[in-house]
């Protein structure tokens, strides 16, 4: 490994335990920040979602030291589109006040504001409006671009911009969302990486929205959801998950309802009573909330979608790779999709299924899955290696999955490894692998990034690639029925070397 990439991968991991004086340290050693990594991404990538304090510091560290917030990734994805997709409005501004471009479009012809409005983002999309308003004002009139009048100069506040009001949030939510406007929405989420987590997470995809401690509720359901605009996109505030549903306002019912993988339309107060039951009704089922609605129903009746036709304009799409384009990963054929299953759950289920109506084998075998990935080769064994590594280590902070890695052994058991897909490019595994998680819903996993949709699936609605997900499911089912369970245990880890 040379010297810049070595420098490179040490910034990556100071920015990710949000250590400001490190990333000091090696930017002064001569760490660059824009250099692109073999996973796609440069530093400054990494950077763009900085939230907190130290992490903004961290963002604001590179920039001053030559980090281009219009630095490409291998999905030519910039610094600003990775704010925006995730939703860090304060890291946005900061980007935009040091030159960042919110014109520029990635390999899918996204701009930041269709990333910021895909992902219901409502304050990153304000912002990247009201500047295209201005230069759009400016352009007219012939005046002068100032600089950009809302910059983050203190971590902890970013003022200049009047909030609008509830009902406004929410109307532009439903004309915007992909499902009414017909925008392709060529990804779930922000993630540039999608089969890796080598650090740490928010619990939960971008544009959905995982457990939140309680906070102080606001005097009024309207100001409470004005303080929610006002926190962050991902606050969901006071709302519990068992028993009656909480008094709440609209847009929290808005973001309740989509946490667990529904679609609502908008809060009226014709459709505010069945939105609260069926928020009642999801939130009354702890085991299975959190999936898709798609995969929610063939849970229940199990009827599962009829997708061949679209599977195969999947597979007819990338069979032939156009050559010509700079395709993910190259277009060498030997990439797959693959599941990691919990054997307490399956409990044999290969040997017993022929009892079990389907519905009931796909709900054990869906109950089962705690992590979906795309790889080559020995691929899934990287993850049981890394959770290897943390055995004689356990006082070290693990990610869930290696956490659910280690209870599985700690139980003496072994983890079920199941491939599937295989023998495809890398682009077409990472679609198959977005649909799975967009279908199983990634709260219900320990995967802690969304995937990533290619060619003709990207311009998919969001219910379609869901089915299609479904569908991919099932077809995993007969897979493992038709091969059994075999378990990977520590012992069977280190006797491949």
């Amino acid at each position: 490994m040379s010297d810049a990439a070595s420098l490179a991968l040490q910034l990556l991991a100071a920015l990710r335990e949000e250590e400001p004086r490190l990333v000091e340290g090696l930017l002064r050693l001569g760490a660059d920040p824009n250099l692109v990594l073999e996973d796609g991404a440069a530093a400054v990538h990494l950077a763009a979602r900085a939230r907190h304090p130290r992490a903004l510091c961290c963002l604001r560290t590179l920039l001053r030291r030559g980090a281009d917030p219009n630095v490409r990734s291998a999905e030519a994805l910039t610094p600003m589109h990775v704010a925006s997709a995730w939703g860090c409005c304060r890291a946005l501004e900061l980007l935009l006040s040091k030159g960042g471009d919110p014109s520029l479009r990635d390999q899918d012809g996204l701009r930041p504001l269709d990333w910021a409005l895909q992902q219901g983002h409502h304050k990153c999309a304000r912002v990247l409006r009201e500047l295209d308003t201005r230069e759009e004002t400016q352009e007219y009139t012939g005046e002068q671009s100032s600089s950009y009048p809302c910059v983050v100069q203190d971590s902890e506040q970013c003022v200049g911009r009047p909030e609008p009001s509830v009902a406004a949030v929410d109307k532009a939510a439903e004309l915007r969302s992909p499902e009414t406007s017909g925008s392709p929405d060529c990804s779930s989420d922000a993630s540039f990486v999608t089969a890796v987590e080598d650090f740490p997470q928010p619990q939960g995809p971008v544009g959905t929205l995982g457990p939140v401690a309680a906070r102080e509720e606001a005097p009024s359901c309207q100001l409470q959801a004005l303080k929610l605009t006002t926190e962050g996109d991902g606050d969901l505030g006071p709302w519990h998950t068992h028993g009656p549903v909480a008094p709440m306002s609209d847009l929290q019912l808005l973001q309740a309802l989509r946490a667990l993988g529904h679609s609502p339309g908008p809060v009226t107060p014709f459709t505010r009573g069945h939105y609260l039951r069926r928020l009642q009704e999801a939130q009354a089922s702890p085991a299975i909330s959190g999936h898709s609605p798609e995969l929610l129903e063939a849970l229940r009746t199990g009827h599962v979608p009829n997708c061949q036709e679209d599977e195969a304009a999947l597979a007819q799409y990338f069979d032939h790779p156009d050559p010509r384009r700079r395709w993910r990963e190259g277009v060498t054929k030997s990439s797959f999709t693959y599941l990691l299953l919990d054997p307490r759950l399956t409990q044999g289920l290969p040997a017993r299924a022929s009892s079990l109506t389907l519905a009931e084998s796909l709900q054990c075998f869906v109950r089962a899955i705690f992590y979906v990935g795309k790889g080559t080769r020995a691929r899934p064994d990287a993850h049981l290696w890394e959770a290897l590594s943390y055995r004689d280590q356990p006082g070290k902070q693990a990610c869930p999955k290696v956490r659910q890695i280690l209870d599985i052994w700690d139980g003496g058991r072994g983890v079920i490894s199941l491939h599937c897909f295989q023998h495809v490019v890398a682009v077409e595994a990472y679609t198959r692998e977005a649909c799975l998680l967009d279908a199983l819903g990634i709260q219900t996993l320990t995967n802690q990034k969304q995937g990533h949709y290619y060619g003709v699936v990207a311009h998919w609605p969001t219910p379609r690639r869901r089915r299609l997900g479904v569908h991919l499911l099932q077809r995993a089912l007969l897979v493992f029925l038709a091969e059994g369970e075999r378990e990977l245990r520590p012992q069977d880890i280190q006797a491949r070397g």
